[in-house]
């Protein structure tokens, strides 16, 4: 795949078209036969943060995905998937059309400044 584009979508909250990364992933691997996705989970401070890497012959694409440990269900794999999906749209995957979702904006917007973010700037 030399362009981004778009995979089958489905409509969401608002009439937002999206790709599920179940979709993408499979188009991914259509088009990459030589191809690995690792991913990687970091516990640290009370929060979680999961790294995905996806390597191909056009090269190395990154996605991370962060949140507060609780014991939501599935939380675990809803943040690997989400690490997974951004990487797979920087690959060229897109799920929307764009790299984050306006839920994730939306998220991100909402925060506040916290000491209690492991990360420092």
């Amino acid at each position: 795949m030399n362009d981004s584009r778009i995979a089958e979508t489905i409509k969401i909250g608002g009439g937002v078209e999206y790709a599920k990364v179940s979709t993408r992933l499979a188009e991914f691997h259509r088009d990459n036969t030589e191809c690995s996705i690792e991913t990687e989970c970091e516990f640290k401070d009370g929060w979680v943060l999961f790294s995905a890497r996806i390597t191909t012959s056009r090269g190395i694409f990154t996605g991370h995905s962060m949140d507060k440990a609780s014991v939501r269900p599935k939380q675990f794999e809803k943040q690997e998937t989400i690490a997974v999906g951004r990487a797979l749209a920087f690959a060229g995957y897109l799920s929307s059309g764009e790299i984050a979702s306006f839920d994730e904006m939306s998220d991100v917007s909402q925060l506040a400044p916290s000491s209690d973010v492991p990360f420092e700037e």
